[in-house]
């Protein structure tokens, strides 16, 4: 995964509720932690209403994510 890729949430834990089948473009991405996996920061394609308010931006690690191919 890198910046610029076109991303859809696909994780479906405990931010499913919100977030699942949303696209993102990525804008930033870490380097694995001592967790064992990279995150990286979305800019979502459309506002996501999160807990009643609209989120433009999110992180989640790089798992959370699969990359949308063209």
């Amino acid at each position: 995964m890198k910046v610029g890729d076109l991303v859809m949430f696909s994780d479906n834990g405990r931010y499913a509720k919100w977030f699942f089948g949303r696209f993102a473009n990525v804008t930033h991405c870490s380097t694995p932690g001592a967790v064992g996996y990279a995150h990286c920061r979305v800019e979502w394609v459309t506002p996501v209403m999160y807990h009643g308010r609209p989120t433009t931006i999110s992180d989640f690690p790089i798992n959370k994510f699969t990359i949308c191919g063209i």
